[in-house]
Protein backbone atom coordinates (compact mmCIF):
# COMPACT_ATOMS: atom_id res chain seq x y z
CA UNK A 1 0.00 0.00 0.00
CA UNK A 2 2.88 2.24 0.89
CA UNK A 3 4.56 1.73 -2.48
CA UNK A 4 1.91 2.42 -4.38
CA UNK A 5 0.96 5.72 -2.87
CA UNK A 6 4.97 6.80 -3.22
CA UNK A 7 4.43 5.75 -7.06
CA UNK A 8 1.40 8.10 -6.98
CA UNK A 9 2.85 10.82 -5.37
CA UNK A 10 5.92 9.84 -7.61
CA UNK A 11 3.76 9.94 -11.10
CA UNK A 12 2.25 13.56 -9.73
CA UNK A 13 5.49 14.94 -9.45
CA UNK A 14 7.14 14.03 -12.81
CA UNK A 15 3.91 15.08 -14.56
CA UNK A 16 4.05 18.57 -12.24
CA UNK A 17 7.59 19.28 -13.96
CA UNK A 18 6.51 18.54 -17.57
CA UNK A 19 3.47 20.64 -16.74
CA UNK A 20 3.93 23.38 -13.42
CA UNK A 21 0.85 25.12 -14.23
CA UNK A 22 -0.93 21.78 -12.69
CA UNK A 23 1.29 21.25 -9.88
CA UNK A 24 -0.68 22.86 -7.31
CA UNK A 25 -3.81 20.44 -8.11
CA UNK A 26 -1.61 17.44 -8.68
CA UNK A 27 -0.13 17.60 -5.48
CA UNK A 28 -2.83 18.13 -3.61
CA UNK A 29 -4.79 15.29 -5.66
CA UNK A 30 -1.79 13.12 -4.55
CA UNK A 31 -2.09 13.69 -1.25
CA UNK A 32 1.02 15.27 -0.29
CA UNK A 33 0.80 18.78 0.98
CA UNK A 34 1.16 21.67 -1.17
CA UNK A 35 4.49 23.36 -1.35
CA UNK A 36 4.67 26.63 -0.19
CA UNK A 37 8.15 26.95 0.38
CA UNK A 38 10.62 29.70 -0.66
CA UNK A 39 11.19 33.15 -0.79
CA UNK A 40 8.39 35.57 -1.41
CA UNK A 41 7.58 39.25 -1.65
CA UNK A 42 4.94 41.49 -2.27
CA UNK A 43 3.89 42.16 -6.10
CA UNK A 44 2.11 44.89 -4.96
CA UNK A 45 3.28 48.42 -3.67
CA UNK A 46 0.71 49.47 -1.72
CA UNK A 47 1.04 48.65 1.95
CA UNK A 48 -2.26 48.04 2.65
CA UNK A 49 -5.06 45.48 2.73
CA UNK A 50 -6.82 47.20 -0.30
CA UNK A 51 -8.56 50.66 -0.75
CA UNK A 52 -11.98 50.22 0.46
CA UNK A 53 -12.28 50.73 4.48
CA UNK A 54 -13.23 48.17 6.68
CA UNK A 55 -16.50 48.43 8.37
CA UNK A 56 -15.50 49.76 11.63
CA UNK A 57 -17.62 50.65 15.35
CA UNK A 58 -17.79 54.27 15.82
CA UNK A 59 -15.41 53.47 19.34
CA UNK A 60 -12.77 51.99 16.77
CA UNK A 61 -13.37 54.71 13.92
CA UNK A 62 -12.14 57.22 16.54
CA UNK A 63 -9.19 55.92 17.60
CA UNK A 64 -8.99 55.18 13.44
CA UNK A 65 -8.97 59.40 13.40
CA UNK A 66 -6.48 59.85 15.51
CA UNK A 67 -4.16 57.75 14.31
CA UNK A 68 -4.44 59.54 10.79
CA UNK A 69 -4.60 63.40 12.21
CA UNK A 70 -8.12 63.67 11.78
CA UNK A 71 -11.52 62.25 9.88
CA UNK A 72 -10.22 63.41 6.46
CA UNK A 73 -6.25 63.41 6.05
CA UNK A 74 -4.60 64.26 3.31
CA UNK A 75 -2.47 61.25 2.85
CA UNK A 76 -4.46 57.37 3.37
CA UNK A 77 -1.78 56.38 5.59
CA UNK A 78 -1.32 56.91 9.40
CA UNK A 79 1.38 59.87 10.85
CA UNK A 80 4.38 58.41 11.71
CA UNK A 81 4.13 59.80 15.21
CA UNK A 82 1.11 57.85 15.92
CA UNK A 83 2.51 54.03 14.06
CA UNK A 84 3.69 51.79 16.44
CA UNK A 85 6.71 50.50 14.38
CA UNK A 86 8.37 53.78 14.76
CA UNK A 87 8.90 53.20 18.24
CA UNK A 88 10.70 50.06 17.48
CA UNK A 89 7.53 47.51 18.01
CA UNK A 90 7.30 44.61 15.51
CA UNK A 91 4.55 45.22 12.77
CA UNK A 92 3.01 41.91 13.86
CA UNK A 93 0.40 40.04 12.25
CA UNK A 94 -1.24 40.81 10.19
CA UNK A 95 0.46 43.98 8.61
CA UNK A 96 3.68 42.24 8.64
CA UNK A 97 2.32 40.41 5.07
CA UNK A 98 2.36 44.27 3.88
CA UNK A 99 5.36 45.38 3.81
CA UNK A 100 8.10 45.81 1.19
CA UNK A 101 10.15 43.42 2.30
CA UNK A 102 10.95 40.02 1.46
CA UNK A 103 9.89 36.84 3.42
CA UNK A 104 11.12 32.87 3.70
CA UNK A 105 8.08 30.01 4.11
CA UNK A 106 9.54 26.63 5.98
CA UNK A 107 7.53 23.39 6.13
CA UNK A 108 8.36 21.18 8.36
CA UNK A 109 5.86 18.35 8.98
CA UNK A 110 4.47 19.25 12.33
CA UNK A 111 4.70 23.46 11.67
CA UNK A 112 5.05 25.49 9.26
CA UNK A 113 7.25 28.61 10.00
CA UNK A 114 7.41 31.86 8.35
CA UNK A 115 10.54 33.87 8.61
CA UNK A 116 10.01 38.12 7.75
CA UNK A 117 13.16 39.85 6.92
CA UNK A 118 12.04 43.14 8.28
CA UNK A 119 12.57 43.23 12.30
CA UNK A 120 13.55 39.26 12.06
CA UNK A 121 9.52 38.48 12.97
CA UNK A 122 8.80 35.08 12.65
CA UNK A 123 5.57 33.01 13.36
CA UNK A 124 5.06 29.71 13.75
CA UNK A 125 1.56 27.95 12.43
CA UNK A 126 1.10 24.57 14.27
CA UNK A 127 0.19 21.54 12.36
CA UNK A 128 -0.88 19.22 14.71
CA UNK A 129 -4.35 20.73 15.88
CA UNK A 130 -3.25 22.49 18.88
CA UNK A 131 -5.39 25.78 20.05
CA UNK A 132 -3.67 28.45 21.85
CA UNK A 133 -3.94 27.64 25.71
CA UNK A 134 -5.95 29.50 28.56
CA UNK A 135 -4.83 32.38 30.03
CA UNK A 136 -2.05 32.47 26.77
CA UNK A 137 -0.87 36.22 26.89
CA UNK A 138 -1.29 38.11 23.64
CA UNK A 139 1.90 38.60 21.35
CA UNK A 140 2.78 40.94 18.22
CA UNK A 141 2.96 37.67 16.19
CA UNK A 142 0.01 36.27 17.77
CA UNK A 143 -0.84 32.00 17.83
CA UNK A 144 -1.33 30.57 14.94
CA UNK A 145 -2.74 27.07 14.48
CA UNK A 146 -3.57 25.46 10.90
CA UNK A 147 -4.42 22.79 8.35
CA UNK A 148 -3.58 21.45 4.83
CA UNK A 149 -6.69 21.69 2.90
CA UNK A 150 -7.01 20.99 -1.21
CA UNK A 151 -3.82 23.18 -2.75
CA UNK A 152 -3.60 25.53 -0.02
CA UNK A 153 -2.49 25.86 3.91
CA UNK A 154 -5.43 27.25 6.17
CA UNK A 155 -4.43 29.40 9.56
CA UNK A 156 -5.97 30.75 12.04
CA UNK A 157 -4.00 33.72 13.99
CA UNK A 158 -5.75 34.50 17.51
CA UNK A 159 -4.17 36.20 20.40
CA UNK A 160 -2.65 39.36 18.92
CA UNK A 161 -1.55 42.38 20.81
CA UNK A 162 -3.73 45.39 20.44
CA UNK A 163 -1.23 47.45 20.04
CA UNK A 164 0.05 47.12 16.33
CA UNK A 165 -2.05 48.37 12.82
CA UNK A 166 -3.52 46.05 11.11
CA UNK A 167 -1.94 47.78 7.78
CA UNK A 168 -0.27 51.27 7.16
CA UNK A 169 -3.57 53.00 6.54
CA UNK A 170 -3.82 52.66 10.43
CA UNK A 171 -6.40 50.40 11.20
CA UNK A 172 -6.62 50.13 14.61
CA UNK A 173 -8.03 46.10 16.10
CA UNK A 174 -8.36 44.19 19.59
CA UNK A 175 -7.56 41.44 21.08
CA UNK A 176 -10.45 39.93 19.91
CA UNK A 177 -9.04 39.86 16.48
CA UNK A 178 -9.01 36.41 14.36
CA UNK A 179 -7.18 36.60 11.21
CA UNK A 180 -7.50 33.67 8.94
CA UNK A 181 -5.31 32.71 6.04
CA UNK A 182 -5.64 30.65 2.94
CA UNK A 183 -2.49 30.54 1.55
CA UNK A 184 -1.83 28.75 -1.86
CA UNK A 185 0.54 28.95 -4.73
CA UNK A 186 -1.08 30.20 -7.93
CA UNK A 187 1.47 28.86 -10.35
CA UNK A 188 5.44 28.05 -9.97
CA UNK A 189 6.00 31.48 -9.14
CA UNK A 190 2.97 33.52 -7.36
CA UNK A 191 1.42 32.73 -4.00
CA UNK A 192 -1.77 34.13 -3.24
CA UNK A 193 -3.46 35.02 0.10
CA UNK A 194 -7.01 35.40 1.16
CA UNK A 195 -7.70 37.42 4.29
CA UNK A 196 -10.02 37.53 6.60
CA UNK A 197 -10.79 39.91 9.77
CA UNK A 198 -13.03 39.20 11.97
CA UNK A 199 -12.75 41.54 15.63
CA UNK A 200 -15.85 42.49 17.15
CA UNK A 201 -15.06 44.64 19.10
CA UNK A 202 -13.66 46.96 16.17
CA UNK A 203 -15.61 45.77 13.19
CA UNK A 204 -19.33 44.92 12.79
CA UNK A 205 -18.71 42.55 10.54
CA UNK A 206 -15.61 40.36 9.14
CA UNK A 207 -14.28 41.62 6.23
CA UNK A 208 -11.90 40.20 3.32
CA UNK A 209 -9.09 41.38 1.17
CA UNK A 210 -6.25 39.30 -1.05
CA UNK A 211 -2.67 39.93 -1.79
CA UNK A 212 0.04 38.38 -4.24
CA UNK A 213 3.40 37.56 -3.93
CA UNK A 214 6.44 36.70 -6.63
CA UNK A 215 8.89 33.77 -6.03
CA UNK A 216 12.32 35.20 -5.10
CA UNK A 217 15.76 34.81 -6.42
CA UNK A 218 17.37 35.51 -3.18
CA UNK A 219 17.63 34.60 0.89
CA UNK A 220 16.38 36.89 3.19
CA UNK A 221 18.97 39.37 4.61
CA UNK A 222 18.84 41.10 8.51
CA UNK A 223 16.81 44.29 8.71
CA UNK A 224 16.13 45.75 11.94
CA UNK A 225 15.16 48.82 9.93
CA UNK A 226 14.58 52.61 11.56
CA UNK A 227 15.76 51.38 14.88
CA UNK A 228 19.01 50.30 13.95
CA UNK A 229 19.41 54.09 12.24
CA UNK A 230 18.77 55.38 14.92
CA UNK A 231 20.90 53.46 17.53
CA UNK A 232 23.51 53.85 15.34
CA UNK A 233 23.47 57.08 14.90
CA UNK A 234 23.24 58.06 18.36
CA UNK A 235 25.68 55.17 19.36
CA UNK A 236 28.51 56.36 16.83
CA UNK A 237 28.29 60.38 17.74
CA UNK A 238 27.58 60.15 21.84
CA UNK A 239 24.72 62.03 21.52
CA UNK A 240 22.91 60.45 24.39
CA UNK A 241 24.43 60.52 28.01
CA UNK A 242 23.43 57.92 30.42
CA UNK A 243 20.20 56.84 28.33
CA UNK A 244 19.71 56.15 25.23
CA UNK A 245 17.39 58.74 23.39
CA UNK A 246 15.68 57.34 20.65
CA UNK A 247 15.60 59.99 18.00
CA UNK A 248 16.95 60.29 14.23
CA UNK A 249 19.65 61.92 12.87
CA UNK A 250 17.32 65.13 11.89
CA UNK A 251 15.66 64.90 15.45
CA UNK A 252 19.68 65.68 16.69
CA UNK A 253 20.20 68.10 14.68
CA UNK A 254 17.35 70.14 15.08
CA UNK A 255 17.77 73.10 17.04
CA UNK A 256 16.08 73.21 20.11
Amino acid sequence: MLRSIRRVILASMCLAAAMPELAPVLLAQSGAPPDLSGVWMRNRDSGTFGKQLPPMRPEAKRVFDANRGGPNPAADEGLDEMDPSIYCLPHGTPRAWTLNYPFEIVQAPNAVHILYESSLMRRRIFLDGRKMPDNYPTSYMGFSSGRYQDDALVAETVGLDDSTWIDGRAIPHSTALKVTERIRRASPSTLEIDFTFTDPNTFTSPWSAKLGFNLQNTEIMEHIGYCEDRFRYNNQNKVFKGTVRWQSPEQAESPR
